[in-house]
């Protein structure tokens, strides 16, 4: 995908002649652009097929085959599918089979093509990460490449989402209760070529409801092991000739759940042939004199040090509470226009639970101090402890994120043929971050803490240990408009050729503020602003060269699709995709399609500039020898660049009503994946021996280079004065200033640029397939199902032109899933419905030195099953519904792992996770 800064004239002639395009086209000639048709809720993550044939569902309102709609991945009506792809379409009676609340698990345990996929999704503490990404494919982040945005673009209704965060930015997932869910469409393909940026991995979009007459309310209780969940959710909803209205309130809270509760989360490895790695200084600590260890608690001689679990209280699940509101309205002003507009807002309190045992401290005590006991004579102790008895056994993260965001939309049929849609975005978010897993060491001196008995240490010290926090605030906001032709050129004997296209216009800003101190000071608050405005032009034509009435044996129907989009960015310039398409029928049950597209995702607001993790690292490599990182945001930043094509087929045999197989090869490859010099050449010493090294004299005891540049100068290094506004020198405390590192002794090694850039590539391949089948029998209806991917091949290579690593055969690093796979059968009869779900994700293979002895992470395989019945039916109960959910049926552990606790989840475990065997039992009635 080319990228290339175009002036203003190329863009405004582009605009110019797109225009000039459109209005010809409208000369031609009512229909609206209508809902998305409900596929077959029984087929849980199974492809549409285009011109299939009709198929009964169960949802309260559909749209059937030959209605004009506009689906995800196409900006042309009228088509079930976008030309050449394969869509998947998660359906009301599946949404509400799963019992679930939240959208990310919802997706996560219907769509395999997801790398969150059977897992559990959990949150940090730091401002990292104000949301769980959903990633199709595992494009973007999940590669552990570092950028603060998202390779999968997340819609609601087609348009896009204000994203909330403050270093990483990406659209919340559970802004809308399932109850108001019509069906999530997930397109694992590219779509550059219709939306722009975001859209490498794919597009997933939650399609809401649009007629809901009466009220209807919805309560569910999810109960478990150590856990609690409550959601409700109440709707009320008017239809009448010319237009509907709804609004929805949802709130929902659940508990946290602790390493404590699940014996599967440890760090002590010993039960599986591993080492303990528990920490050592635990709460009442260890004092070490003249060689002998003595145990805090009472000083008694002891031989090993005594262990504690930093997992015991640290939080799998944050404790959470939400609020949800989401209206909609639709309006036709007249027999030629129409007016819609959906709206929502949310606020999210999270508490995210770090245990202290991951705050550790060492230090020598005295008789100066005067809790001072003397052991064995000595006047001099070692104590190695935490801080649990001084301030509890947790710390606790606050996080509260809030957004709201509203979408008009105006659409004016032209003529029969065409019609001109408007449409306005404006949202806004606000996240607010309070890291306290730190502590106040300053609050410490030699003489006013009891290290014997750190609960025994004067209220205003351990109140004063604990004031302290990382608070960091982000407001985001989007502000956008669009206008969109749509319409029929004219009539081929295939069908009708259609033509849509338009423009848009995009303004998006990230405001961050961030400061260290005791909690609820903000003296000393640094800001970090940046926006940026995008103009875009996008056009797509669809040209249905045989179709039924043209038909000949081999071919009964041939369609070719072509989408172009240039979208113009004010702080990097111009790129344009283009995708084409093809949909071929050599007899009228089976597709073939196929496409080839490029595709391209921005730099986050959060990865470029002064940002708000910009700040030098500052290392002591000997005595007065330092090494400097500039890390953080990047500078002039490219946009992660994508091609991928695929080729697949879809099999609706007429001779066997309602069965459906798909099956989809599909192959990508990212180009200028963000990353950081570190990363791209193995380490400070690796990238030392590049450009990125900026100045210094280099190390040789640890092999560190020269700069090219030379020595570092003091005119140089006050250059960077600016970034010393945030410094991280605690490996280097003495060095408080530029100052200090020009005094007389002190060393600069090498100042190494360890800002986001673009290093990577990506290589990435796989199969999707799926299998659904539904048939009427004598007590009503059975139905089953099978989705799977299976990934050929996931090689990352860390810079342009290094070497590739396979992110799959584990032999370099920690492997992932080869497959994912989902089942779901069931059947209806009368008011009662029984669904099964089995869920697997294959196993993978791990580096030998990587969580010793372990060498394979087995696959996970979890069942949920579902109940429901409408009382109404045989009782007086009216519109009344009990759903009955038992998720992870057998309370499957997930598998064991070895390897290290890391900031995303506590130890012990991989390859999935649940909450554990739950009860969701909901009660839904209408009024």
């Amino acid at each position: 995908m080319p990228a290339t800064n175009l002036n203003a004239y190329r863009f405004q002639r582009l605009a110019l002649l797109g225009g000039t395009a459109l209005c010809f086209a409208l000369a031609s000639g009512p229909a609206f652009a209508q809902d998305p048709a409900a596929q077959d809720p029984n087929a849980t993550g199974t492809p549409t097929a285009a011109q299939a044939q009709p198929t009964d569902t169960t949802g309260d309102e559909t749209a059937s085959a030959g209605e004009d709609i506009v689906v995800t991945g196409t900006l042309i009506r009228g088509v079930a599918q976008p030309t050449g792809a394969a869509l998947v379409n998660v359906g009301r009676d599946t949404i509400a089979s799963t019992g679930v609340t939240a959208a990310k698990d919802l997706l996560n345990q219907t769509v395999p093509q997801l790398s969150s996929f059977n897992a559990l999704p959990t949150g940090s503490a730091d401002f990292g990460a104000a949301v769980n990404k959903i990633s199709l494919r595992g494009i973007g982040s999940a590669t552990g490449l570092a950028s603060g945005t998202n390779a999968t673009l997340v819609l609601i209704n087609g348009h896009r989402v204000v994203p909330v965060g403050i270093l990483s930015t990406d659209a919340d997932p559970d802004l809308i209760p399932s109850d108001i869910l019509e069906t999530v469409q997930v397109l694992p393909d590219g779509g550059s070529a219709t939306y722009g940026s975001d859209a490498i991995g794919g597009v997933v979009n939650f399609v809401t409801r649009k007629e809901i007459d009466g009220v209807q309310v919805h309560g569910q209780h999810i109960f478990g092991d150590d856990y609690h969940e409550n959601t409700i959710t109440g709707v009320i909803g008017k239809s009448w000739s010319t237009g509907s209205a709804f609004v929805s309130g949802t709130y929902n809270k659940h508990d946290a759940i602790f390493g404590r509760d699940r014996d599967y989360i440890t760090t002590d490895f010993r039960r599986y042939g591993g080492q303990d790695t528990r920490r050592t200084s635990c709460e009442y600590g260890t004092f070490t004199v003249n060689g002998q260890l003595y145990s805090g608690n009472g000083l008694a001689p002891i031989g090993t040090a005594p262990r504690c679990d930093a997992t015991d209280n640290t939080s799998l699940v944050p404790s959470e509470e939400r609020g949800n509101v989401f209206g909609f309205i639709q309006q036709e002003i007249s027999d030629s226009v129409k007016f819609s507009m959906d709206a929502l807002w949310s606020k999210r309190s999270t508490k995210i639970y770090s245990d202290i045992a991951n705050i550790t401290s060492s230090y020598v005590i005295t008789p100066a101090n005067p809790f001072f006991r003397p052991v064995g004579g000595s006047t001099r102790q070692t104590v190695a402890l935490n801080y649990g008895r001084a301030i509890g056994n947790s710390r606790v993260s606050p996080q509260t994120y809030s957004q709201y965001q509203f979408s008009p939309s105006l659409t004016w049929k032209v003529s029969d043929a065409w019609d001109v849609r408007a449409d306005f975005l404006y949202g806004r978010s606000v996240s607010k971050v309070q890291d306290r897993t730190g502590v106040n060491g300053a609050a410490l001196t030699a003489t006013n803490f009891n290290p014997y008995d750190p609960a025994l240490t004067d209220a205003s010290v351990r109140s004063a240990l604990a004031d302290y926090e990382l608070y960091s605030r982000g407001v985001n906001s989007i502000t956008s408009g669009t206008l969109v032709a749509n319409g029929t050129l004219f009539e081929l004997p295939g069908g009708e050729v259609k033509l849509a296209g338009g423009g848009e216009i995009r303004r998006q800003t990230l405001d961050n503020q961030t400061v260290t101190g005791p909690i609820g000071d903000r003296t000393g608050l640094r800001s970090f602003d940046s926006d940026r405005t995008i103009k875009a032009a996008f056009a797509e034509l669809y040209v249905p060269i045989v179709g039924e009435g043209n038909s000949i044996p081999g071919v009964y129907a041939l369609a070719l699709n072509g989408a172009v989009r240039y979208d113009h960015y004010s702080d990097f310039g111009g790129t344009t995709n283009p995708r084409i398409a093809v949909d071929y029928r050599p007899v009228r049950d089976l597709l073939i399609r196929a496409n080839y597209q490029t595709t391209f995702v921005a730099p986050s607001l959060a990865d470029s500039g002064n940002q708000i993790d910009t700040r030098l690292q500052i290392q002591t490599l000997a005595t007065n020898v330092y090494q400097i990182f500039i890390a953080g945001a990047g500078v002039n930043l490219d946009p992660q660049e994508g091609r991928t094509y695929s080729i697949g087929a879809d099999w609706t045999p007429e001779a066997v009503p309602n069965l459906r197989a798909s099956v989809t090869y599909w192959n990508t490859k990212v180009d200028k994946l963000i990353s950081q010099a570190l990363t791209a050449f193995g380490g400070s010493t690796g990238a030392s021996a590049t450009a990125y090294n900026l100045c210094g004299v280099g190390y040789a005891p640890q092999q560190k280079s020269a700069s090219a540049n030379g020595a570092c100068t003091a005119d140089y290094l006050n250059s960077i004065q600016p970034l010393w506004l945030r410094i991280d020198n605690g490996a280097a405390p003495s060095i408080r200033s530029i100052a200090d590192l020009v005094a007389p002794g002190a060393i600069v090694a090498d100042v190494i640029d360890a800002r986001r850039n673009n290093f990577g590539t990506a290589k990435l391949s796989g199969i999707d397939a799926s299998l659904s089948y539904s048939s009427d029998v004598s007590f009503g209806r059975v139905f089953g199902s099978i989705a799977a991917t299976y990934n050929l091949k996931r090689d990352i290579s860390s810079r342009q032109g290094g070497p590739f690593i396979d992110y799959l055969d584990g032999e370099a690093v920690v492997g992932s899933p080869r497959y994912n796979a989902v089942v779901s059968f069931g059947a209806i009869s009368g008011p009662a419905t029984l669904r099964a779900n089995v869920r697997r994700s294959g196993g993978y293979d791990i580096p030998v030195n990587n969580a010793p002895p372990q060498r394979r992470v087995n696959s996970y395989t979890v069942v949920d099953i579902y109940a429901g019945v409408d009382l109404g039916d045989f009782t007086q109960a009216k519109n009344t519904r009990i759903d009955l959910t038992v998720a992870n049926l057998f309370d499957q552990d997930p598998p064991v792992y070895l390897g290290a606790m890391n900031a995303n989840r506590p130890a012990g475990y991989a390859n999935g996770a649940t909450l554990g065997r739950t009860i969701n039992l909901g009660v839904t009635t209408k009024f």
